[in-house]
């Protein structure tokens, strides 16, 4: 992601500058921001232990052990971040710029060399209608006419309130970039990221999807939600893990909640693979605000329960 998309508009940085008129603000302020949409998960603090996400069927558990479905919750809100970072950062970095074209419901940055990718032109556009806006990062090689542009970032938003506040898309073509010879890194196995994300009323939702290539495989899915006195959600699904023993397999549906504080509730749910259908393969897990479990409970021992459920934050906000 960094070689490519963390790359593609600092180059506008410098193409140029100015004042922005208030119409201008408009279409600005219609691009997503990275820290809005981030996860909020609070980390734990540096102690020199490390923080391991243990496979469902380690033993023994204890109260005031390192809460390893907090684990699993901090590696996806890492990755969700990561992705975002990549894909939105320089995008806020068109906020600093004036645009070099300007008509009634259409701005324009660029076109300018590429920096990144020799021989090529770089371009950001958006256009306006009846609230409803439309962007594109666009490339083409150097002497091409007008047909030669090709998309490789697509957003949208639809104003529905106040500042920043409705309803957007943001997707990143990685298998046509791909194909335009550009080096996606880690990206390199999926086809899109795809980004849709509400703001215009609480809770904020974020959803994350990167699409694969091959056909019969489903998008690795990360969804964030974030409520009022931050509370927070993360919804992620961990393919082919270990979850019984005798390294039965299974993917692993993670659902996490959590409050301003740091202290929440997990609920891990394993189905497919190997796992016998039959078999409720579900962990319960809450956490205080130093990540340690403070109840624990597996669906397929009934003798597994740590700790007591009242324990638990009430994260019922988040329920609604």
């Amino acid at each position: 992601m960094r070689t490519c998309a963390l790359g593609l508009l600092g180059l506008l940085a410098t193409a140029c500058g100015g004042n922005f008129s208030n119409d201008d603000l408009e279409f600005l302020n219609a691009l997503p921001a990275r820290t809005q949409l981030m996860s909020k998960l609070p980390r734990r603090q540096a102690t020199g232990q490390a923080l391991t996400a243990r496979p469902l069927a380690d033993k023994p558990i204890a109260v005031g052990d390192p809460s390893g479905l907090y684990a699993q919750t901090h590696e996806a809100s890492e990755r969700f971040n990561a992705a975002l970072e990549g894909l939105l950062t320089r995008l806020e970095r068109i906020r600093a710029q004036t645009p070099t074209t300007r008509e009634p419901d259409l701005r324009i940055w660029g076109p300018v060399e590429d920096r990144e990718h020799t021989g090529h032109q770089v371009r950001f556009v958006m256009t306006r209608r009846e609230g409803f806006f439309t962007y594109q990062l666009q490339y083409k090689p150097r002497g091409q006419g007008e047909e030669g542009w090709w998309s490789f970032v697509e957003g949208t938003f639809e104003a529905q309130g106040g500042l920043r506040e409705g309803t957007g898309t943001v997707s990143l073509q990685v298998a046509l970039a791909r194909a335009h010879g550009f080096d996606l890194g880690g990206l390199a196995s999926y086809r899109r990221l795809d980004v849709a994300y509400q703001t215009r009323e609480p809770p904020l939702r974020v959803q994350m999807d990167f699409v694969p290539t091959g056909l019969g495989r489903a998008a690795l899915r990360y969804t964030y939600r974030e409520a009022r006195e931050g509370f927070g959600e993360m919804t992620f699904l961990l393919e082919d893990t270990a979850v019984l023993p005798g390294n039965q397999r299974a993917d692993l549906s993670v659902l996490s909640r959590w409050t301003q504080a740091g202290d929440g509730v997990a609920r891990a749910v394993a189905t497919g693979g190997d796992i016998p259908p039959a078999l409720d393969v579900t962990q319960v897990e809450c956490w205080d605000t130093r990540f340690g479990i403070t109840y624990f409970q597996r669906g397929w021992e009934a003798d597994s329960e740590v700790g007591h459920p009242s324990a638990c934050p009430d994260v019922s906000l988040l329920a609604r």
